[in-house]
């Protein structure tokens, strides 16, 4: 078990691309520290209520990649053994209408292609299309707001290659609940554990494993389904 005493906190509030403002628990003399780090155009420091804003450059940094090296620079400088990274920026998650109209023309679709209605191959159509836009959506608005979209919109390709095949069906099935289905399940704010290297003049974090939440099992159940589901 590791030592948690003299762990310190570092909680991102807000996170846009080109924008951050960000939590420590423990003051700073200055917010200088933090402007050497590659990417940061201005960094201002609220000293009543213990908050960073920074700016910086989208093009020229990953926005989890600064988060990183901001939280080595002030452990460097509070000279702590473990920091906690929190993202509290992150909302829960809210479908969009294209998601649901998804969902219900594949019930739709299933339900055709069970009792062998005619109009099973209009529906299979529509249920492709409603799909593909709603995961198209999906991933526009996760590029807006966080700078990239999850990986499992690529499921999309599994889409497009099943139109005009047999397992329509199945594909539109696999694409919504790769896209959606692990969203659906309510999660603590995402936090990890670094244990923290001192340098010369800087810190390297070293991610340390910990304790699997529902969110993570649910994930994993998932991926499983979907690649059972993906096999012919």
């Amino acid at each position: 078990m590791r030592d948690e005493r003299g762990a310190l906190h570092f909680e991102i509030l807000h996170a846009l691309p080109g924008r951050l403002r960000i939590w420590i628990e423990k003051p700073i003399e200055s917010e200088q520290i933090f402007q050497i780090v590659e990417g940061v155009i201005r960094c201002s420091y609220n000293a009543r209520i213990q908050t960073l804003l920074i700016e910086y450059d989208p093009d020229a940094v990953n926005m989890d990649k600064l988060i990183v090296r901001l939280a080595a620079v002030y452990a460097c400088e509070k000279k702590t053994k473990l920091l906690h990274i929190k993202h509290s920026e992150e909302k829960r998650f809210s479908m969009a209408p294209t998601g649901g109209m998804a969902l219900a023309l594949i019930g739709l679709d299933g339900l055709l292609k069970l009792t062998g209605a005619q109009l099973a191959g209009i529906s299979g159509w529509l249920s492709t299309g409603a799909t593909l836009a709603a995961v198209v959506e999906h991933g526009y608005q996760e590029l807006q707001t966080r700078g990239s979209f999850d990986p499992e919109v690529m499921s999309i390709i599994y889409l497009i290659n099943s139109i005009g095949k047999t397992n329509t069906f199945q594909a539109s099935l696999l694409a919504w609940v790769v896209t959606f289905g692990r969203h659906l399940v309510p999660r603590a704010p995402r936090e990890q554990v670094y244990l923290v290297q001192p340098g010369d003049g800087f810190a390297t974090l070293i991610p340390l494993q910990g304790k699997k939440n529902s969110a993570d099992f649910a994930g994993r159940m998932i991926s499983r389904g979907s690649e059972i589901l993906a096999k012919p």
